[in-house]
């Protein structure tokens, strides 16, 4: 009698320490706050290591959780596992995620998956930033700040650091539903910047466009004077794949923007204002003259852009600096002797007004949220805080050290591999077999990676320092987050406003209606609902600047 009542002391001992097997007795809400290795290795998480105050392994047997995400369009893969990133994290957590992957990464496929109830634990969309509100209020989406403070301690801590991702990230209710990308360098918060033949401009004597009118100017001349040099004039002067990219490139050099903007502190919508007549007087004279690619309704795609700058007929573009400036003076290498590329400075438009408009805050709009049906909120907070962590950032931007890269002089230094690979891929596309890209996932983006991309593809200067003496952080909307009732008002009048104001406006870009009758376009915007859809916008935007 007396050896079993010890044996069953034994047994309740054992159990009472084990820190159980998914991660939710007491060893898992210790891993959560500032416990050491040593501390958790007291209390029965053998082998475990301390990452910025998270434990790991996050869990001592094994355990899958759901994620969902498109798959990417530079990607060659079919699933992320594929990538060593996630399989070194996988050791290191003891989390395996199982992949979930949309081919479609449209605002449909999303909307789809959302109405399906049947969500992962994990959904990963680039619109959290205005949708996870309305569907966190809905209840699909796990409110997630308490888990946070409790278990997220590297995450916690940047929220601390950088007041104002906290701001950007919480709901008019007051809740944080998704964990975003991060980019907290102000350096490299630019996006999207114009991009000019440099070769060009030499070739026919031209100095850098730097006003709208002295851009009509560049672009006439590389139509007319032939600056590739072959003989035809087969120049496409301006090219892009979206109306949104010209826009950004002009629209503000006459005070407005294609989307919504403040001014004043007012929020205001470019379409429908007196000004946009303005861009799309200049807009039809851009393309009336064939100076403006006449196919840019058509040809919307990366790959048709990439054929047109490859064959030499295009000469100036709004784009990427590494997926745009970059790789494609990497294709060009050995097939173009003098094919060069420069960044080129907002234009000043007639009244001298001169603002760079593609820049992102601290807290992009992606990143990764937590479904109200998971059965393991505290292992997914966790899993989702190591990507905060240093060793989940370096792993995210750089993926595995001795594969991807080699630490040198104490920084992550990419493989010559990866920067120039030899396997007909970009390096773009090279680093996203081994990782998923500091820039595109729910972690903090690492100027190192960006930098050594752009060095790997013959850009020694930042381009992107170039605007920060043109970013007006004032004029840009901030990424305000509705009401459940706000949304109900604003989301299906803009559905149609958006789509009307497409077509009004490529149909006076392209000569279809007349320049002249843009009033009508402004009258009609009004009838739609455009003063409703501003003054919640306003209400928003009052209520973010009040937080």
């Amino acid at each position: 009698m007396l050896s079993l009542v010890l044996l069953l002391a034994l047994v309740l001992s054992a159990c009472s320490n084990s820190g159980g097997n998914n991660g939710n007795g007491d060893a898992a809400q210790s891993n959560g706050g500032n416990a050491s290795a040593t501390d958790n290795a007291s209390e029965g998480g053998a082998d475990t290591r301390d990452v910025g105050g998270l434990a790991v392994p996050i869990v001592q047997d094994p355990l899958t959780l759901t994620l969902w995400s498109p798959s990417g369009g530079n990607f060659r893969g079919t699933n992320f596992n594929e990538k060593l990133s996630f399989q070194q994290m996988e050791a290191n957590t003891s989390i395996h995620i199982d992949f979930q992957h949309s081919t479609d990464a449209s605002a449909e496929a999303f909307s789809l998956l959302m109405a399906s109830g049947q969500l992962p634990d994990i959904i990963y969309s680039d619109a959290w930033g205005t949708e996870s509100s309305k569907y966190g209020s809905q209840g699909a989406l796990l409110p997630l700040e308490e888990l946070i403070e409790q278990y997220a301690p590297n995450f916690n801590k940047i929220l601390n650091d950088y007041p104002d991702v906290r701001g950007q990230i919480t709901s008019p209710e007051g809740h944080i539903y998704y964990l975003p990308n991060l980019v907290l360098d102000a350096e490299n918060l630019t996006q999207m910047f114009p991009q000019i033949r440099q070769d060009w401009l030499e070739q026919l004597g031209l100095e850098m466009p730097t006003s709208t009118d002295e851009w009509y100017e560049v672009l006439k001349a590389f139509r007319e004077q032939d600056p590739n040099g072959n003989g035809e004039q087969d120049e496409i002067p301006l090219v892009t794949v979206s109306l949104e990219n010209i826009m950004m490139l002009f629209a503000p050099a006459f005070g407005v923007e294609y989307g919504f903007f403040v001014e004043d502190g007012q929020v205001k919508y470019g379409p429908a204002d007196e000004r946009f007549e303005d861009v799309v007087t200049y807009l039809n004279k851009l393309y009336s003259e064939q100076l403006l690619d006449p196919n840019y309704l058509v040809d919307t795609t990366f790959q048709t852009l990439t054929e047109k700058v490859t064959t030499d007929v295009a000469g100036a573009w709004f784009g990427w600096s590494g997926s745009y400036m970059g790789n494609f003076t990497t294709l060009m290498e050995g097939k173009h002797d003098t094919f060069a590329l420069a960044p080129v400075l907002p234009p000043a438009g007639p009244d001298g007004t001169q603002r760079h408009v593609s820049f992102r805050w601290q807290a992009g709009p992606h990143g990764l949220a937590v479904s109200s049906r998971t059965e393991h909120p505290e292992e997914v907070i966790q899993w989702l805080d190591y990507q905060y962590s240093e060793e989940g950032i370096l792993l995210n931007n750089f993926g595995v050290e001795g594969e991807s890269y080699d630490v040198v002089d104490g920084n992550p230094i990419y493989k010559e591999a990866v920067t120039n690979p030899t396997n007909g891929l970009t390096n773009t596309q090279e680093l996203l077999n081994h990782t998923i890209g500091g820039g595109s996932w729910a972690t903090v983006a690492d100027p190192r990676y960006a930098e050594q991309i752009r060095i790997a593809n013959g850009q020694t200067d930042n381009p992107l320092e170039l605007y920060s003496d043109y970013i007006d952080f004032d004029a840009k909307l901030p990424p305000v987050q509705f009401s459940a009732e706000e949304s109900a008002a604003v989301v299906p009048l803009m559905a149609d406003i958006q789509t009307y104001a497409a077509e009004a406006v490529n149909a006076a870009i392209m000569g279809r209606d007349p320049v002249g009758n843009y009033d009508q376009v402004i009258e009609q915007l009004n009838k739609m609902g455009i003063e409703e859809v501003l003054r919640n916008y306003q209400t928003a935007y009052d209520r973010f600047k009040g937080n």
